[in-house]
């Protein structure tokens, strides 16, 4: 028998296991509360996939940060975005701290949490930007805000005129698509803009909105009614390269 929880019966179980297990230092207990494969995507640009559990708990690492006088991680109370059966998209977030339970760090990420079986898992982590004095710049999040949001109604126009060329150039690439059990990797724009060109739904209305800001990400929440009149809900992750806003990754309620 295990000594550390495998199954998680909701997805806010899951969200407060990843933090149980990070605080264990312990690599086997922290791959468990994923979904495979696991990918996280950051604001700063960088990626990281992760193939099986195995995979991340041979990453897993704290001797480093500890080193750095970060000593624990405690999470936000996380917010239901949207909700199925086998998917929600978790608002949340977490504050690091020092030996002295000070507050040094802080992010804002949102948790997407799947089950592919029986049990709920983390698949995927949409990771808006550190800050570091706990208190936002409230100009530089308004201004980020409005720039995600439109480079999101960009991507929207464009696919709706199933202009794959336009789409691409939004994006930044690895583009990551968030599934149930399924991570998609969309290594290039010419992939993307073959996919968008062969793309038929026709969109009658599209609400666009940002659900959590920083000033280097945003997290931007879109609602698409077709004309049969469903609706299709999805999270976009947006994130700031130089002073170019780009699409890092897309998770859908199907």
């Amino acid at each position: 028998m295990n000594e550390y929880k495998t199954h998680f019966d909701t997805p806010e179980d899951a969200y407060f296991g990843f933090f149980e297990a990070d605080a264990s230092q312990n690599g086997d207990a922290w791959a468990a509360v994923m979904s495979y494969p696991h990918v996280r995507v950051d604001a700063s640009g960088r990626t990281a996939y992760y193939d099986t559990a195995r995979d991340y708990a041979d990453n897993a690492d704290w001797t480093s940060r500890v080193a750095t006088g970060w000593v624990l991680t405690r999470g936000r109370e996380p917010v239901r975005l949207h909700e199925s059966p086998n998917k929600v998209h978790l608002v949340g977030g977490w504050t690091r701290y020092n030996a002295d339970d000070d507050p040094i760090l802080w992010n804002r990420v949102t948790y997407i949490v799947t089950k592919p079986a029986d049990s709920w898992g983390i698949q995927a982590r949409f990771a808006l930007g550190t800050y570091y004095d706990g208190r936002d710049d409230e100009t530089a999040i308004v201004q980020a805000t409005e720039a995600a949001i439109g480079q999101v109604r960009r991507y929207c126009d464009a696919l709706e005129k199933s202009d794959g060329d336009a789409c691409a150039s939004l994006c930044r690439f690895p583009l990551i698509e968030v599934g149930v059990g399924a991570v998609t990797r969309i290594e290039d724009g010419t992939k993307l803009a073959q996919q968008v060109n062969e793309r038929t739904t026709s969109v009658s209305n599209i609400e666009v909105e940002a659900a959590q800001s920083g000033p280097r990400g945003v997290l931007v929440a879109v609602t698409a009614d077709d004309a049969s009149g469903s609706s299709e809900e999805s999270i976009v992750v947006v994130s700031r390269s130089a002073d170019a806003w780009q699409i890092a990754g897309i998770s859908k309620m199907l």
